[in-house]
């Protein structure tokens, strides 16, 4: 996999006359993070498509930040595999989020593979506060879905922390099972109403909900794609990779 936070680091993005430096100064997971660090700490993990990222995912990060109910967020965009195969390289997605959250002391990053995360932080499942974080679309449409069987299925994997199946060790099935999660944030949009699963999902308890502003990835994606104003979505520094890569059909002329 292509290492994008060191290409940062030696070249810059460029979009006709203006020229935007990219010094990465975000936490990476990597083999030389102590995990340790997050010892008695509440870890957001944040997995999604982030395809692309843009300011209602950012509005979720600064609220579980800002109120405290996380002490960092991990962003992982899941890797793709399977029906998920048709997301952006998983690099290119890495590098928007890397654009944005370059210089946020609270906000984590890496490169490992669900199965490399997985291992990682079995030593320190009882140690570190894991919170996912989920959209209530999540909660509506699979977790507490109106099929209760397969509701109940996906309840049983999802963000349990069950160890990954080689089949799973790289995909996105293996990001959404690798990490065990004791308690949820989740983000409510537009006018979705909650109140009746009683601050629970099954037998975890949702800690909070976040007020989530109406984006989403797809819209961006369809109003690029019909070459409509899509810059009101998405942070500068996203917008700059987009154009500049000609991504979701944009020409780059």
């Amino acid at each position: 996999m292509k290492n994008w936070f060191s290409k940062l680091l030696l070249t810059s993005l460029s979009l006709g006359i203006l020229v935007f430096p990219f010094s990465i100064k975000a936490e990476v997971l990597s083999d030389d993070f102590d995990l340790s660090r997050l010892k008695g700490l509440k870890l957001g993990y944040y997995i999604g498509s982030f395809d692309p990222i843009h300011l209602g995912h950012q509005h979720v990060i600064e609220e579980a930040l800002k109120s405290e109910y996380v002490d960092y967020v991990l962003i992982y965009p899941a890797p793709g595999g399977n029906q998920f195969k048709n997301r952006t390289d998983l690099a290119l997605r890495q590098k928007m989020i890397a654009s944005i959250y370059q210089e946020h002391p609270k906000v984590l990053l890496t490169y490992w593979t669900p199965k490399e995360l997985q291992d990682k932080f079995t030593p320190f499942a009882n140690d570190i506060d894991v919170v996912g974080i989920i959209g209530s679309d999540v909660v509506t449409e699979t977790l507490m879905g109106p099929d209760k069987e397969l509701s109940e299925k996906y309840r049983s994997v999802f963000m349990r922390g069950i160890p990954l199946k080689e089949k799973h060790y790289e995909d996105t099935v293996g990001a959404l099972m690798a990490l065990k999660a004791n308690s949820f944030l989740v983000a409510l949009r537009g006018e979705i109403d909650l109140s009746h699963v009683d601050g629970k999902i099954y037998d975890r308890s949702i800690c909070a909900f976040i007020p989530s502003k109406d984006n989403s990835s797809t819209e961006v994606r369809n109003a690029i794609k019909n070459q409509k104003p899509f810059e009101q979505f998405l942070s500068f520094p996203v917008q700059a990779i987009i154009k500049q890569e000609g991504l979701y059909g944009l020409s780059t002329n």
